[in-house]
């Protein structure tokens, strides 16, 4: 038979409105209140990265036999022989601008401004 019966003196908590909520842990190893924002944003500046020069895509283009995504100035000596990756055929009409992913990127590099903005506006210099 289950006990059904609720414990002695236990009242449920009732939250009000006005009461402040805990805050979540924000600062892990102490590097600040926007370290999981800039953590989040280091993975995912690896994802657009090119694999040919591993710097962040600048004018992103995709093959469109392998779909691999390069640089254009990257990829243009590539048209007409194989994507540097897999070797794939490449030609001049496989390749596609990815105006989606370069606003992407665009958005993360003034997200990484804000954040190197706030970063430097918790420091304090004294003279």
């Amino acid at each position: 038979m289950p006990d059904n019966r609720q414990p002695r003196n236990r009242q449920p908590r009732i939250r009000s409105g006005n009461e402040p909520r805990s805050a979540p842990a924000m600062e892990p190893d102490g590097r600040g209140a926007w370290a999981h924002s800039r953590a989040a944003l280091d993975r995912l500046e690896k994802l657009l990265r090119c694999s040919r020069c591993t710097n962040i895509l600048r004018e992103p283009v995709c093959l469109g036999g392998c779909e691999h995504i390069f640089c254009s100035n990257c990829v243009s000596d590539c048209i007409g022989t194989g994507c540097p990756v897999c070797y794939t055929p490449a030609w001049i009409q496989d390749l596609k601008i990815n105006r989606q992913l370069d606003s992407m990127i665009q958005l993360c590099s003034k997200l990484r401004n804000l954040l190197h903005d706030n970063e430097l506006s918790g420091r304090h210099t004294f003279c």
